[in-house]
């Protein structure tokens, strides 16, 4: 498949979502580790600030997601290994992860034994955007062809209102009851049913089985796209800093509008490519693999500069974060180099000609832009 015909935008998508997970959590370890809290006050809002505002990278991913399905088959039949092949190279790597999160938790077998079952079934760890997406695969099964006869304004809309009064429900109002199972519910079970994330797959759907469509779209309303990211972000803030949304995840009504526009622009800055550029198509092409496993090296980072007494002050969030974006591709590299390593971190994704190391593409031929017939 030549280049000219590979979708620019999703690398672009991908890594930047990537990236920001990563520095989100990096600014979470370092407020944690309170080597901030030297700084000001004002520096500890600043960056308590700025991961709120990039709490848009997990819903991004949901929609790269079904935009990719949508498209590829839109005009052809869904194949057999559909499912299995996801299973193989993605979830696989989630159970993997899953025991290899659940080891700290290991001072006897029983707790461990708990938290890897909690870890697999309910994602009690960050990998849970794996169960996530795979009800979206078994959505995209059953109502694929009702979305492509269905409205698609009206399947947005009504697709907006169901998560919004899903996560309202859980953003707004306290547990029912003070019991320990309710409380988890509350307070983080709730991430997991597609019903929190079901705009992000209707918009990907629709973005994807229409996308010559969307292109246009995007090129038209350049200005308002523009200008979009700007008042969804002085809202989210506004909104956070008020005490009006206190939920400090990504699985915030506001979320909703703020992940829509950054999507938006950077579809549009996607647009005005000419040529992908090597730095953005190399995270998106470990971007599944430094997903699952950034989160070890910026724990054990993290433990190491506190055994050596240093001090870095703000700069400290961005050793984190660099130090962890490359030790995850170094350990991807490492692992793709043996024969089972897909099983433990996922196989890598398409580059900019549509290849992956092993000169097929990407996860899937999903990967690439195909023609519309």
């Amino acid at each position: 498949m030549d280049k000219k015909r590979m979708i620019n935008e999703i690398f672009a998508l991908r890594s930047i979502a990537c990236l920001c997970i990563v520095f989100l959590h990096a600014i979470e370890i370092a407020l944690r580790s309170s080597y901030l809290h030297g700084m000001g006050p004002f520096i500890v809002t600043l960056f308590d600030s700025i991961q709120v505002f990039l709490y848009f990278g997990t819903p991004v991913f949901i929609f790269i997601s079904e935009l990719i399905i949508a498209y590829s088959y839109r005009n052809r039949d869904i194949p057999d290994h559909f499912l299995s092949r996801r299973f193989k190279f993605i979830f696989i790597p989630f159970i993997v992860m899953a025991f290899f999160y659940s080891i700290p938790y290991a001072v006897s077998l029983t707790d461990w034994g708990t938290k890897f079952f909690l870890n697999v079934v309910i994602g009690d760890f960050h990998g849970y955007f794996v169960l996530i997406i795979f009800q979206f695969y078994l959505l995209h099964l059953l109502l694929h062809n009702y979305l492509r006869q269905a409205d698609p304004k009206t399947m947005i809309l009504l697709s907006l209102g169901i998560n919004i009064a899903y996560l309202a429900l859980f953003n707004l109002t306290a547990a029912p009851f003070s019991n320990t199972f309710m409380i988890y519910l509350w307070e983080r079970f709730y991430w997991i049913p597609f019903f929190g994330w079901i705009f992000y797959f209707t918009l990907g759907y629709y973005c994807g089985y229409y996308y010559e469509e969307f292109k246009a779209w995007v090129t038209r309303h350049r200005v308002p796209i523009l200008i979009a990211p700007v008042v969804s972000t002085v809202l989210l803030l506004y909104f956070y800093h008020n005490n009006m949304l206190l939920v400090h995840s990504s699985k915030r009504v506001d979320i909703l509008l703020h992940t829509t526009a950054i999507i938006l622009v950077i579809m549009y800055a996607g647009r005005k490519m000419k040529h992908v550029p090597p730095f953005l198509v190399s995270i998106s092409k470990y971007s599944f693999g430094i997903y699952l496993i950034h989160v070890f090296y910026l724990h054990a980072i993290d433990t190491l500069v506190r055994l050596t007494g240093l001090s870095l002050g703000a700069g400290y969030i961005f050793a984190l974060f660099i130090a962890s974006v490359y030790a995850s591709i170094y350990t991807i590299k490492l692992a793709n180099k043996w024969k089972y390593g897909v099983y433990i971190l996922g196989k890598l994704g398409a580059d900019a000609k549509g290849k992956s190391s092993e000169g097929v593409s990407g996860y899937s031929s999903e990967n690439r832009l195909k023609p519309k017939t």
